[in-house]
């Protein structure tokens, strides 16, 4: 397996162009990366509909987990390890251990469209695109969340986040230093760093995912809140603030 530096307390950047002539050699192969904290219940499902696809290796990293996912993860035959508590933290932990040229990093309440390797694979043909993102669609028959996910059509800023399912080609991941390991807020930095190095897309078709974390804050009030978020952030202030704050605010 491949260990190519990405820790959990460090983002250390290598030359691009020694990447890419690494990725230029490499057919076209992929591994999901599914971080998970007490996501059992979701697992064995989002797993088998995984392995319908055209993946190399589907790997799991469990944050420190206190129910059964990791149990339910190797049951399905899925690779599992075990991984200090942090999004961030468990989808560079992941990538260390991944051995192909591309890398998908997928929420475990997120499942992705039928095809989706192949819409991947398309996609990177271009030789510019360095990484992307799905559309976004709800387990939901509420408005405001469908409009939301009709405005995840754009890539921008306001629309672009973890939870549709990024991709990147692993030589770019290893220049960038992965995700940063920060509270929240990583998808958000990935997204700006990897457009720093080339073309960022966004394909047509979504992935669904739950809206349970609108559930106890309410849609308004949680979209809200994440623009407030994301105009801190991209006014300077940390992640590390922001997340305090926040944990202060719920």
């Amino acid at each position: 397996m491949a260990t190519f530096g990405i820790n959990a307390g460090a983002r250390r950047a290598v030359p691009l162009e020694s990447a890419f002539v690494w990725a230029a050699m490499s057919s076209f192969s992929i591994t999901a990366i599914v971080p998970v904290l007490n996501e059992a219940a979701n697992l064995q499902t989002m797993l088998a509909t995984l392995r319908q696809d055209a993946f190399d290796a589907i790997i799991v990293v469990d944050g420190e987990s206190s129910d059964e996912s990791a149990a339910v993860a190797r049951r399905a035959g899925t690779v599992v390890i075990r991984s200090a508590r942090g999004r961030g933290r468990q989808m560079n932990v992941g990538a260390a251990h991944a051995s192909t040229p591309v890398l998908l990093f997928l929420h475990a309440d997120t499942r992705l469209p039928a095809g989706a390797v192949a819409l991947i694979e398309r996609a990177l043909r271009d030789p510019d695109v360095v990484g992307g993102c799905f559309r976004l669609s709800f387990e939901t028959r509420s408005a405001l969340l469908r409009f939301y996910g009709t405005m995840s059509q754009f890539e921008t800023a306001l629309t672009t986040f973890g939870d549709q399912a990024y991709f990147v080609r692993t030589a770019v991941f290893k220049a960038i230093g992965g995700f940063p390991d920060w509270p929240f807020l990583e998808d958000v930095q990935l997204r700006r760093d990897l457009r720093q190095r080339g073309s960022f897309v966004k394909l047509p078709s979504p992935v669904v995912t739950s809206a349970r974390r609108f559930s106890g804050e309410g849609t308004v009030r949680r979209q809200l809140l994440n623009a407030l978020i994301l105009l801190l952030f991209h006014c300077g202030i940390s992640a590390q603030r922001l997340a305090r704050w926040y944990r202060a605010e719920r």
